[in-house]
């Protein structure tokens, strides 16, 4: 297996670890073909790692359900929504449902403060140095680059808390972070305060048993107020 076979393999295995349920599924399914030619032929060689990228990122609703993204760079101070769009499945098999839909979920990511990119499959198969230098100009205008943030200090049990609470985009309960990474409600209080102690995180409710948390000073501009 090659430098990039092993960086993908083990990107897509430490997110696996830590998501369960209908989440874990749609990383381990959704996370397909045309996902992996952009992650490969695309985002690896302009960054040279995988650092803040999230493949099949889950994004709660405004109404019951979730939405999941093809990709979410999550990195301060923006959040950024790569979609990969086959023409084989949006343009030729849509109908009423399906366009309402879409335009919906778009309009919901926009308005929680989402840049949402749409990228065709074509152009990544056909044209990728045009892709290449579409997705350079977005995180140079945004960013200045591709270097990471402080998040990097964070081991990878708190990078997803800090997703599922950047996900959450209110005050939640350890019950929120325990059930959907599969571990106990007591370990899930304990790497909670660890991100209290560093400003990750806050104190949302709660004065002797803390209740719920929020965002906390580091995780500008999410931080819930």
């Amino acid at each position: 297996m090659d430098m990039l076979e092993n960086q993908h393999a083990l990107w897509m295995a430490d997110q696996a670890k830590s998501r369960a349920g209908e989440s874990r599924r749609r990383l381990l399914e959704g996370h397909g073909e045309s996902e992996k030619l952009f992650a490969k032929t695309i985002w690896w060689p302009l960054s040279g790692s995988f650092d803040f990228l999230h493949a099949e990122f889950e994004v709660l609703s405004h109404r019951d359900g979730s939405f999941y993204l093809d990709f979410a760079y999550a990195r301060p101070p923006h959040l950024i929504d790569w979609e990969i769009d086959d023409f084989a499945t949006h343009g030729k098999h849509v109908n009423r449902r399906t366009f309402e839909y879409e335009r919906d979920r778009q309009n919901q990511l926009t308005l929680d403060g989402w840049k949402v990119f749409r990228i065709p499959l074509d152009m990544i198969r056909e044209h990728p140095r045009k892709c290449q230098q579409f997705v350079w100009q977005v995180m140079g205008k945004l960013y200045g680059d591709f270097q990471t943030s402080d998040r990097s200090e964070l081991s990878l049990l708190k990078r997803e808390i800090d997703r599922l609470a950047v996900g959450y985009k209110r005050p939640f309960t350890p019950e929120e972070v325990s059930l959907p990474l599969g571990i106990s409600l007591q370990y899930a209080r304990k790497m909670l305060h660890e991100l209290i102690d560093d400003a990750w995180l806050a104190v949302a409710s709660g004065s002797t048993r803390i209740r719920t948390y929020r965002l906390g000073e580091k995780a500008e501009p999410w931080k819930t107020k």
